[in-house]
């Protein structure tokens, strides 16, 4: 248990120090020009760049794995947080997360324990979002994105309402629309019902109104 708790810990710091560390590539960056700019078409201000620690993951190979040497983080334990990956048949590690606006997943509590990054080329080979593996901080079907900032919200409004994504509850969320919460991706798990459960009995799904999002919220509804 202690062992469990230790590892745990461990991996909450390294998560909370790359957020800091991808908050100020975002902000001093050259190459983060890119998704200052992306920030900026979107709508997204500054004042909301900082509440929700929007950040950017240099474009290159090993970015993470060289600021991880740098703090004399153990690279095996990088790995187990799922900030890097392991070359097959070889001593070599290489980043997980390349040129792409981050956006960390928080718990209940506010920590940081994984993150969801953003394309920002056109490149259609790669997928539009990359997001952290399950670690043992972090379990995809049971952390809700946004809830940290909005629980208070919603226990004033007694309704939850699920939009489809981070930009879209950040947009609804400076709008003023405060009790909003967002699933990771587009699948509403039973497990995120439950804890939506413990703060509101109404929840309106305000999903994207193309068909993927149309159908979504329909396989949501059970």
């Amino acid at each position: 248990d202690q062992e469990s708790r230790d590892l745990k810990a461990r991996l909450l710091e390294i998560h909370e120090q790359i957020t800091a560390r991808w908050q100020l590539a975002l902000e001093t960056d050259a190459g983060g020009q890119t998704a200052r700019d992306y920030l900026a078409r979107r709508g997204v201000s500054a004042e909301a760049v900082k509440l929700f620690r929007i950040g950017y993951a240099p474009d290159l190979w090993d970015d993470s794995v060289n600021w991880a040497k740098s703090k004399n983080y153990d690279l095996s334990l990088v790995e187990q947080a799922g900030l890097i990956l392991h070359k097959e048949g070889s001593q070599h590690y290489y980043d997980r997360f390349r040129g792409r606006l981050m956006f960390p997943i928080c718990d209940e509590q506010g920590r940081v324990v994984a993150f969801s990054g953003r394309v920002l080329s056109g490149d259609e080979k790669t997928a539009k979002y990359v997001n952290s593996p399950e670690t043992p901080i972090f379990t995809k079907g049971k952390v809700i994105f946004g809830l940290d900032k909005s629980k208070r919200h919603l226990l004033e409004a007694g309704a939850a309402v699920v939009c489809e994504g981070q930009l879209d509850l950040i947009a609804c969320f400076m709008s003023g629309v405060r009790n909003v919460v967002a699933p990771q991706g587009t699948a509403f798990t039973s497990d995120q019902a439950r804890t939506i459960k413990r703060y509101v009995e109404e929840v309106v799904l305000c999903f994207d109104a193309d068909e993927a999002g149309q159908n979504a919220a329909v396989r949501s509804l059970d």
